[in-house]
């Protein structure tokens, strides 16, 4: 008789759980999946066992060598995504391809499948027609926006909408219905997507030159509520890592799925008959159904001792993905395009244990070879400009103390010998500070104001000089940078208010109600940033990591 598992099958080769400590000298190592009870033969010899306890949805991994739990996770499920992210950058939805939904050549471009087609001459504007061999019908091929009765207005919306102008104004300004802009914004985001298939080839960078150390975090984004009898926010969010050096966004991930509706997710959900299986081995569990987000719902409150919780909800237009699920596959994709580089890693976040649970687990290979490095950061987001300004004082204030310089004297050095100087007064500092613990940051920044570093890949032999030269490079500002910027140029981003007719419901004028259009302007402004938008520097970041020779204009993109 087969041993029943305790632990979800691999999916597609990919088995996620596994002592997730960096620290321990079982790190990595598979255990035994298999329940083991009496009469049945032992584990493989060499194969940890440890221990799997935890209710229903909530099992958990505890390592016999360290006693560190890491969450079960589902295989299956972040497999899945991954997928799906890597079609929604790598495809190019542009390209000559038959497009009947049930044509075997659905999506199969005439590029990289000549067979499958047949050329049948041209349209009346002179653009190649071909026909599908599968199902007969015909499609042609010219420029993206040969169908457009107004295309002269393509790149004064898209800069309109990439520069806090809300529908309303956009409308105005260029004489567009709003049925017309939200097509436009279609119109980008295929544009976009085909752009990035053809030429985000992170392979010919050279991290060790362009530089290897990466932030990543989430910001909430908000939509207005879908229906006038349950007036709640619809909260998304919106996850990022950004190339450190060059403010480049490696990957942004949205936590919806365009592709299926509430509907659909509630069918199969139903037809699989899986209530009674924990989320963990389940076929479908990569994204929430209704039923399932309130029963989660009902546990926070549950376990917050209220009576009940504040009301949020599903999208109307889509499916919201579990958001562990969607954190894992993003780690994925990071690995994707980075994982051929023999250059040192750096991966800087916040304390959202989720990050911490996908980037040890994904980059493990990595952290195990020490050629990866972790570090987490804290700091105080909510002080105003003039303490911050008073806390980074208090650090220079330090600095001359202990080095025996004036502030003038300190200014006029090149920050590359300042970053030296730093390095060895923290160095000095950090001897005797136990391993793995959180460190304060003595010499804090306007944007990071009393900054505290946990390095979580940090061990015994790590010397204090590279140990401090870490903590110098864990920063977040260049993802935070680029959420504020996100926020502040897509007005539909901005962050919510309260609305006036109901207590604690938020509610934002400008905010949009269909979150797929939400989806398609970050995948929109994600370009825009990297490849449109010069610094002071007068580079995009495209130009900074060295993807692009020179920035890329409305033209070129439309």
């Amino acid at each position: 008789m087969p041993l029943a598992r305790r632990l979800p099958a691999p999916a597609a080769g990919v088995d996620l759980n596994f002592c997730r400590n960096p620290a321990c000298a079982q790190y990595g190592v598979l255990p035994d999946p298999f329940k083991r009870p009496n009469g049945s033969p032992p584990a493989p010899p060499g194969v940890p066992r440890g221990a799997v306890p935890g209710g229903k949805h909530r099992e958990f991994y505890k390592c016999p060598a360290c006693r560190t739990t890491s969450r079960v996770k589902n295989n299956r499920a972040v497999v899945e995504e991954h997928e799906r992210l890597r079609r929604l950058r790598d495809v190019d939805p542009c390209a000559p391809a038959c497009r009947a939904a049930d044509c075997a050549n659905q999506g199969l471009p005439v590029r990289e499948h000549p067979e499958l087609y047949q050329r049948f001459g041209r349209t009346e504007g002179g653009d190649p027609r071909w026909r599908c061999k599968g199902c007969a019908k015909t499609f042609s091929s010219g420029k993206a926006a040969r169908r457009h009765k107004r295309s002269d207005k393509n790149r004064l919306v898209l800069d309109m909408l990439c520069n806090d102008l809300s529908l309303a104004k956009t409308s105005k300004i260029s004489g567009l219905s709003y049925r017309d802009i939200y097509r436009r914004i279609e119109f980008y985001h295929d544009q976009v997507r085909s752009f990035v298939a053809r030429r985000e080839d992170f392979s010919r960078i050279d991290f060790a030159e362009a530089g290897s150390r990466f932030a990543t975090d989430s910001q909430a984004l908000t939509i207005n509520w879908p229906s006038r009898k349950r007036r709640f926010p619809v909260v998304f969010q919106h996850l990022c890592t950004a190339h450190a050096r060059s403010g480049f966004i490696m990957e942004a991930s949205f936590q919806l799925d365009p592709e299926i509706s509430p509907a659909e997710a509630e069918a199969q959900s139903f037809a699989a008959q899986e209530d009674h299986i924990s989320t963990a081995f389940r076929r479908h569990a990569r994204i929430w159904t209704k039923s399932e987000f309130d029963a989660h719902l009902f546990r926070l409150a549950k376990a917050a001792g209220l009576t009940q919780v504040e009301e949020y909800g599903l999208p109307a237009t889509g499916s919201m993905l579990r958001y562990d699920v969607m954190q894992f596959a993003h780690a994925m994709r990071l690995r994707d395009h980075i994982g051929q580089t023999d250059a040192p890693l750096i991966f800087v976040m916040d304390g959202d244990a989720g990050l911490k649970q996908s980037f040890t687990t994904v980059f493990q290979p990595a952290v195990s070879a020490g050629r990866a490095h972790l570090a987490i950061i804290d700091f105080d987001k909510a002080m105003t400009n003039d303490m911050r300004n008073c806390v980074v004082a208090d650090g220079r204030t330090d600095l001359c103390a202990s080095t025996g310089l004036t502030p003038n004297e300190i200014s006029l050095i090149p920050s590359e010998f300042f970053a030296k100087i730093l390095d060895e007064e923290v160095a000095v500092r950090l001897v005797g500070e136990p391993v793995g613990e959180w460190f304060q940051y003595p010499f804090p920044t306007k944007s990071e104001p009393n900054k505290r570093v946990l390095l979580i890949t940090d061990h015994p032999g790590l010397e204090a000089r590279d140990k401090a030269k870490l903590m110098r490079l864990a920063t977040l500002r260049s993802v935070d940078s680029y959420f504020h910027r996100f926020r502040s140029n897509v007005r539909f981003a901005s962050r919510p208010q309260i609305s006036t007719n109901g207590p604690g419901r938020v509610w934002g004028r400008h905010h949009l109600y269909d979150p797929v259009v939400l989806s398609k302007l970050v995948e929109v402004y994600r370009f825009y940033h990297n490849w449109m938008e010069p610094g002071v520097d007068g580079k995009t970041p495209a130009m900074r990591i060295g993807l692009a020779r020179g920035r890329i204009y409305e033209r070129d993109l439309l």
